[in-house]
């Protein structure tokens, strides 16, 4: 499969896995059968979406985005791309970027907090935003959910 999609990169604070659960609240808003990471979502959480932890294999962390399993198996065929309603999958790319202290990275241990530092994150969307509709209106939920904790990176 050739690779589709359109990146919007982002620069995010400590705060950004409790903005994510917000994006995902959108996502259930935009799609009552939403699935995240290949798996639906509960209509209405018991609980907050919390961020699953980092693979730690060296390379970014994701968390997808479809309206439910018929889009699950469209992206399989399409990549990230518009189906004939109009909408796609879509996902967020990121890695934590820690803070050192004393010369090391900060200590990761169950009863510890997490550690502060930044986010990379790149918002994948079926195509442009500038020229696609459904695209803008994911990134304007990602910017909505970031608040004031991102900043929107240049591209070329």
């Amino acid at each position: 499969m050739d690779l589709t999609g359109h990146a919007t990169d982002y620069l995010v604070d400590a705060t950004f896995p409790e903005a994510m659960s917000r994006f995902v609240d959108h996502g259930r808003r935009r799609w009552p059968d939403a699935h995240v990471n290949g798996r639906p979502l509960p209509p209405e959480p018991a609980r907050p979406w919390h961020l699953p932890e980092p693979e730690g294999d060296g390379y970014p962390d994701i968390v997808t985005f479809s309206s439910g399993q018929e889009m699950e198996d469209f992206w399989e065929e399409n990549g990230y791309a518009l189906d004939a309603a109009g909408e796609g999958p879509y996902a967020v790319f990121h890695r934590l970027h820690p803070t050192v202290q004393d010369g090391s990275p900060q200590a990761k241990e169950e009863t510890a907090p997490p550690p502060a530092g930044y986010y990379t994150v790149s918002l994948v969307t079926p195509d442009d935003p500038s020229t696609d509709p459904f695209s803008q209106t994911v990134v304007t939920d990602f910017e909505a959910s970031l608040g004031d904790a991102g900043a929107r990176l240049r591209t070329r």
